[in-house]
């Protein structure tokens, strides 16, 4: 899954996004955020009357049912590849709300096997030199007791070679070459279901980073500092 992520480059990302899509924006109204965790609001690009824009939502896809008394929906921040077809919910947005998902890097939590009781390490994913990157995702709009609600999930696949050993999930990182297909309005379902695939590794690089950033309220640029990992001491044999 994907649980947490970052998108550290405030000024930047609009330069990117303009670049890679042709869209104008604003960014005075979020800020650089080293923890987006789950139901905290985070910037999407959609496209919206025919022209394409970012828009805060909510992480965590909120179905158009929700605000149906004694409705309680799941916490959707992930969609699985493999079974966006399954859900109708899903099935309907791959066809109709696609969504960019700007972002710089993103966490994920290494086990050691060796060490059951251990707390897993945070480890920091992201491209080197940093560069904004996006995540294919689906949006909602949904009805709630307090109005109108966008929401977004991401989706995840299988991982490639760099993050397979530290998880077996990772988000979908779409190629620059694809955003403008995975807007496009005209693509149907199957169409943009082609566009996902395994991200190769390229410039992408993984680092152990404090124990922090497992609190959702955490969010600063120590988060995002690579720290040295001590190895488990070796124990004698003869002991």
């Amino acid at each position: 899954m994907c649980g947490r992520y970052t998108l550290t480059r405030q000024d930047d990302v609009i330069e990117d996004l303009q670049a890679s899509l042709g869209m104008l924006a604003e960014s005075a109204w979020w800020k650089p955020r080293f923890n987006v965790a789950p139901t905290q609001p985070a910037p999407v690009v959609i496209r919206k009357d025919g022209t394409r824009t970012i828009e805060l939502m909510r992480w965590g896809l909120v179905p158009h049912w929700a605000g149906k008394p004694g409705a309680k929906p799941p916490l959707m921040i992930n969609a699985r590849l493999e079974g966006l077809q399954d859900k109708p919910m899903f099935r309907e947005a791959l066809a109709h709300k696609r969504c960019l998902v700007p972002a710089d890097g993103f966490f994920e939590w290494k086990r050691d096997p060796k060490q059951a009781k251990a707390k897993p390490q945070p480890i920091y994913l992201h491209p080197a030199p940093r560069r904004t990157v996006a995540f294919a995702g689906l949006w909602a709009r949904s009805r709630t007791e307090a109005g109108e609600q966008l929401s977004f999930t991401i989706i995840t696949g299988p991982p490639n070679e760099l993050v397979r050993p530290i998880h077996d999930r990772m988000p979908v990182v779409l190629d620059p070459s694809a955003y403008a297909a995975w807007l496009d309005p005209t693509l149907d379902g199957e169409g943009a279901r082609a566009l996902l695939g395994i991200p190769p590794i390229g410039d992408w690089i993984a680092e152990p980073v404090s124990m922090r950033v497992n609190t959702a309220q955490a969010d600063d640029p120590t988060l995002i500092e690579p720290i040295a990992v001590a190895e488990p001491a070796q124990r004698d044999l003869f002991d």
